[in-house]
């Protein structure tokens, strides 16, 4: 029973987190305000989380999962690779950074703000990355010399970027000009070898 009780509690402050982070961003949101808001005690949180950082990464990483989960339903109805890359890169440099007004940024603010000696792990970025390069490599025509992997880490480091631009009041959307070129850049070296081919 006692079980049931940790759970809720912690489940509780990560939701109370949440909106918050939503609502006011990373760095406006207080741990005094997380516990207010989860109906508990500041010195009752660090029995779940050791830092304000942990509980963004442990609410940050559901809601990225859930956007790329929702991507990959909609690539399985997307029969043109070049469309379903498109499609992936629209996703993470357009969508995703600006859900949620621009939910996205909170990693930014988490990420620079964080203490040296903060328990910071790569494993989210990893763990995305290899997702987002399936995804990739589910579109480049077989025999292509792309690293989907280097493709996919370069799309979240662009990725980053977005959602602090985002963020700005003058801030621009990622440009279908930016997507398209992208694309043809990934499809250059299919197209040039297919040229030789004919040639």
């Amino acid at each position: 029973m006692a079980q049931v009780k940790k759970d809720a509690v912690r489940g509780s402050i990560l939701a109370a987190a949440l909106r918050l982070f939503r609502k006011q961003g990373y760095m406006g949101t207080t741990l005094n305000a997380i516990a207010a808001a989860a109906k508990t005690s500041r010195a009752n949180i660090y029995v779940y989380f050791p830092s304000k950082f942990a509980i963004f990464y442990a609410a940050f990483e559901p809601w990225l999962d859930q956007q790329l989960t929702v991507l990959e339903h909609e690539l399985a109805r997307i029969a043109n690779p070049r469309a379903r890359l498109r499609r992936i890169l629209l996703a993470l440099w357009r969508e995703i950074p600006t859900d949620g007004k621009g939910f996205a940024n909170n990693l930014m603010q988490a990420l620079s703000t964080a203490a040296r000696d903060e328990p910071y792990s790569p494993a989210v970025l990893h763990k995305v990355e290899a997702r987002v390069a399936a995804m990739i490599e589910a579109c480049l025509p077989p025999g292509t010399a792309v690293d989907s992997r280097s493709i996919a880490h370069l799309a979240f480091m662009a990725f980053d970027g977005f959602a602090m631009h985002a963020h700005l009041a003058t801030g621009e959307a990622c440009s279908d000009a930016l997507i398209d070129s992208m694309c043809a850049l990934l499809f250059l070296d299919h197209q040039k070898l297919r040229l030789r081919r004919l040639g």
